[in-house]
């Protein structure tokens, strides 16, 4: 695919507090098998085999998870384990991923970023999507990966497309999340592509573009020591940004190339059910849009709801409707204060 050596960098930190009570402190989303045939974590690396090798595998996630997310990826050498004793947003987590392989020779390479919980298929039309990436990497420049909206989506951010650059597109601007009207829109005009969250670039340029847009940021992950398990006090310091607000929404070298995949972002139990997940034994009647998520073994029965969400594990039973699906997080909240042993 290329002459340099291809890395994969999976961000797997996070709490999933928005797939609770399925999601716990023990067994966030990332470690679970929401799909079928392995667990997000599992079947993002498994997505990467034939493009970096397991051992060109990185992973980013919390301290706490060291032996969940070993135990999940037994081939993962254990030097490519990179433990966060807190989590610091995005750009903490990639830069310091990415000072890690130029401090092992590899600051020549590509290095391709993607989170753990998304659903991606098929893999060829993966794999076809990032050598097209690759192609404008080894350019120099800071390419991410754009996804054809085929609805308004609300729920997802939005690259603004430029002059073209084969085989992609300069990036013209990001946009946030729009509201519903912004996001028809964005569809209609043709020119918007969903913000993935992905990325491809060569270690050191996209270090250049970090230095020179979060210059702090840049000097106090140069100043971590060369480690995969940073102190609280060193890594907890780091300053809390987004990669895309830090540097991609500011860098001239940004570039876009479309997927030739279907995506989906698995973010909360309304997404998940548009990606297929489902578990357990269910009778619906009288019903639209419905996810079942049951752990215990037991029927769920549904009857003249629509729009709603019942997911049951062996300590807690969540009924929902979608539009209450970002309240999660306050559940998840007050239960940290009031009954932990939920959580």
């Amino acid at each position: 695919m290329s002459n340099n050596r291809i890395f994969a960098v999976i961000m797997a930190g996070g709490r999933g507090t928005r797939f609770w009570p399925a999601s716990t402190k023990s067994r966030p989303k990332q470690f679970m098998d929401l799909l079928g045939g392995g667990t997000m974590l599992q079947k993002t690396a498994a997505r990467f085999t034939n493009i970096s090798g397991p051992e060109g595998v990185l992973v980013v996630t919390g301290a706490d998870h060291r032996t969940i997310a070993a135990s999940q990826l037994p081939l993962l050498p254990q030097r490519n384990l990179l433990l966060e004793p807190a989590g610091r947003n995005t750009a903490a987590c990639i830069g310091w991923a990415a000072e890690t392989l130029r401090r092992r020779g590899s600051g020549e390479s590509i290095m391709i970023v993607a989170a753990s919980d998304h659903r991606i298929e098929p893999v060829d039309g993966f794999e076809k999507t990032i050598r097209n990436a690759v192609i404008l990497a080894e350019k120099g420049y800071l390419c991410t990966i754009g996804i054809t909206p085929d609805n308004p989506a609300t729920g997802y951010g939005y690259i603004q497309i430029g002059e073209p650059v084969q085989p992609g597109n300069k990036v013209r601007s990001f946009r946030e999340k729009p509201d519903a009207a912004t996001a028809a829109e964005y569809l209609k005009s043709g020119d918007y592509l969903w913000n993935s969250g992905m990325f491809i670039w060569r270690v050191d340029s996209f270090l250049e573009e970090f230095k020179r847009y979060m210059p702090e940021l840049y000097r106090d992950i140069q100043n971590l020591p060369d480690t995969t398990t940073p102190s609280m006090d060193e890594y907890g310091a780091l300053e809390s940004q987004s990669i895309d607000y830090g540097v991609m929404e500011k860098t001239d070298k940004a570039v876009v190339v479309p997927a030739l995949f279907q995506w989906s972002d698995i973010g909360d139990w309304p997404g998940a059910r548009g990606a297929g997940v489902e578990k357990g034994e269910s009778l619906i009647i009288d019903s639209e849009n419905t996810l079942v998520f049951d752990e215990t073994g037991r029927l769920t029965v549904i009857v003249g709801l629509n729009n709603v969400s019942v997911v049951s594990t062996d300590k807690a039973v969540l009924v929902m409707s979608d539009s209450s699906a970002q309240k999660i997080k306050e559940v998840v909240t007050s239960l940290e204060q009031s009954r932990p042993e939920f959580i």
